[in-house]
């Protein structure tokens, strides 16, 4: 709520003593004063302890979205998107039932929440580092200095979640608190007003120069750096310039995009690029202390146990003694479809009814009994699905001369197998995919065997491979073809995959582009937080969030040495989450109240 979360201003030593010990939770911090009566402290001492000024910074990032369930209800946010399905009766039924209000707001309250009291500490932040009495031999200038800009960046990161999330808000620069009398005078700003004073928060930390393209301690890995600035501003641009919020679609919007985009990839390019495709997999399953040259920043929240524990793999009847509570959010055929052959043509040309089970395939693509539909395809596949026949490596302590775990998701395959119970909540189904499909990005069979844990899963805020299709993008809309498919074929090329003018089809207009830049968006970052939001300010959500399918495969003998047969499968649970109400979150209803100037998002 908004009120508790922002504090008007006071300058009251107690208030301080206050922040020490409610906000920072600095325990010393009365013994280190020597227990003197707040009354009788003076400010300046209170800023002399450097765990007291240093907490002011290390705070401000306590509410980064850094874990893949926690703002979301549980459930990956992948559930809420046509990329993936969450079988039971869990928060993501309801909100494909259209049961999304202010409410009944599901997650709302918490991003609302959550962000608000982000955006709090920051203030506070800003407001107290420049006071800093601490040092210069323990904490020196150029340190807080950086401090600020990193805090600084924060906000506008808090502020730009927050938009994305529930439309334009208002800007917040002051900790207000209860006396303030303004909350029922607060309006929304257009999203371009909102958009303009993050970007110059933005600048203003990018033209002061203090922070690095990359920190160097290991130590510093999870804080904002000088990429971190760029990276974004380029998506915050190009949400700006989106149909969602920029429905006169405003060239001159594309085009600051574009210019962004553009200047992260100058400037970050001599110490991040693409990674070999024989390194992908490093994204998704490295430690946030390691350096990766394409990660611009990882939270450092490792969520090994909710990716493979809450949307994983069951292993135990492959001989791990541990085993998966949940199948969880697993990929939908749509998702699979997206990923291209390697010739560049998609496996699928056309959707031919509303339930998606009647499709026209491409010319080099079949799914005939006995064929594989799963070989042959983009690189990147392999990395984010377990599917009928995958490779899913080791389990920790298996025997050495056994083979690499291979996963099947035939119907009446124990364990793994497909089970079309799509509203059901019992243990034995949900341990099961409903789709014939896993999740394999930021998972790994690694995770089990005799103890569960020592793998990796920590959320990526931002790669360099954005900024790629960011400025592809952005080009396309401007109608500058060859510019995008340059940007486009980066992010291609490193797959393995051919030149987007070189794939069957090709069709040099920028309908055709668009289509493909959008499904390259698609493969490329499933199941890393862009789907959700992409689909929005696309407006999209009623092409693509009506149906989602499933594949439903056979064995001829009831074996894994069997003659496979491929079925697709409606997934036949409620899905009304695609009307205009469904593009922007709703203002939990009781924060509405205290801000009736500011309505609630169109459909509400």
């Amino acid at each position: 709520m908004i009120k508790p979360i922002m504090m008007r201003k006071i300058y009251s030593i107690n208030w301080v003593l206050g922040i020490c010990l409610l906000l920072f939770s600095v325990n010393s911090c009365t013994d280190a004063l020597d227990d003197t009566p707040a009354e009788l402290v003076d400010i300046n001492r209170v800023l002399s302890r450097e765990v007291i000024v240093s907490s002011f910074r290390s705070n401000s990032y306590n509410h980064l979205n850094n874990a893949f369930v926690n703002y979301t209800s549980n459930q990956l946010l992948d559930a809420y998107t046509d990329d993936a399905f969450r079988a039971g009766t869990t928060v993501t039924y309801d909100w494909h039932n259209g049961l999304l209000t202010p409410a009944n707001n599901m997650f709302a309250s918490t991003m609302w929440n959550q962000y608000y009291q982000g955006i709090r500490k920051c203030n506070l932040a800003l407001e107290y580092l420049p006071q800093s009495r601490v040092s210069e031999l323990m904490i020196s200038q150029q340190r807080i200095a950086e401090w600020i800009d990193e805090v600084t960046l924060l906000r506008a990161w808090y502020h730009f979640e927050l938009i994305r999330n529930f439309g334009p808000l208002p800007f917040f620069d002051v900790a207000y608190g209860p006396e303030f009398e303004g909350w029922a005078d607060l309006v929304r700003p257009t999203y371009e007003q909102i958009t303009t004073r993050i970007v110059e928060e933005i600048d203003l930390v990018i033209s002061r120069g203090n922070l690095p393209l990359r920190w160097q301690s290991t130590s510093e890995f999870g804080n904002a750096n000088m990429a971190v600035a760029y990276a974004l501003k380029s998506r915050v641009l190009l949400y700006n310039a989106s149909l969602l919020n920029n429905p006169a679609q405003d060239m001159q919007k594309w085009q600051q995009a574009a210019t962004a985009s553009q200047a992260a990839i100058d400037a970050v390019s001599g110490d991040y690029w693409l990674l070999p495709m024989e390194e992908y997999g490093r994204l998704f399953n490295e430690g946030q202390t390691v350096l990766n040259r394409e990660v611009i920043l990882r939270s450092t929240n490792n969520n090994e146990g909710v990716m493979n524990n809450a949307n994983g793999v069951d292993l135990r009847g492959l001989g791990s003694a541990t085993q998966s509570a949940n199948a969880g959010a697993v990929p939908s055929q749509e998702l699979v479809d997206a990923f291209e052959l390697l010739d560049g043509s998609l496996p699928v040309v056309s959707y031919n009814n509303p339930n998606h089970t009647s499709v026209t395939f491409g010319a080099a693509y079949n799914e005939d009994p006995g064929s594989n539909p799963y070989a042959g395809r983009d690189a990147r596949l392999y990395h984010a699905i377990v599917f009928n026949g995958a490779n899913y490596g080791r389990y920790k302590g298996m025997p050495a001369g056994e083979p690499d775990l291979t996963i099947y998701t035939y119907e009446g395959k124990p364990f793994t197998g497909f089970h079309d119970n799509f509203t059901s909540d019992e243990e034995a189904d949900r341990r099961r995919s409903s789709t014939g499909y896993y999740g394999r990005k930021y998972r790994s069979a690694g995770y089990w065997g005799a103890t569960t844990g020592g793998t990796n899963a920590n959320k990526i805020y931002f790669r360099v491979a954005e900024l790629y299709l960011n400025l592809a993008e952005a080009h396309c809309e401007l109608g500058n073809l060859p510019e995008a498919m340059t940007a486009l074929n980066v992010v291609r090329n490193r797959a393995g995959q051919p030149n987007i003018q070189d794939v069957p089809g090709f069709v040099a207009s920028q309908e055709f582009l668009m289509r493909r830049i959008r499904n390259e968006r698609r493969v490329e970052f499933c199941f890393e937080e862009h789907r959700f939001y992409d689909q929005r300010r696309w407006n999209m959500l009623a092409e693509t969030n009506q149906t989602v399918t499933g594949m439903r495969i056979t064995s001829s003998d009831g074996t894994d040495n069997g003659v496979f047969s491929y079925e697709r499968v409606h997934v036949n649970v409620g899905r009304t989450a695609f009307s205009e109400k469904y593009l922007r979150l709703p203002i939990p209803q009781e924060e509405a109240r205290r801000l009736p100037g500011l309505g609630q998002p169109a459909g509400y």
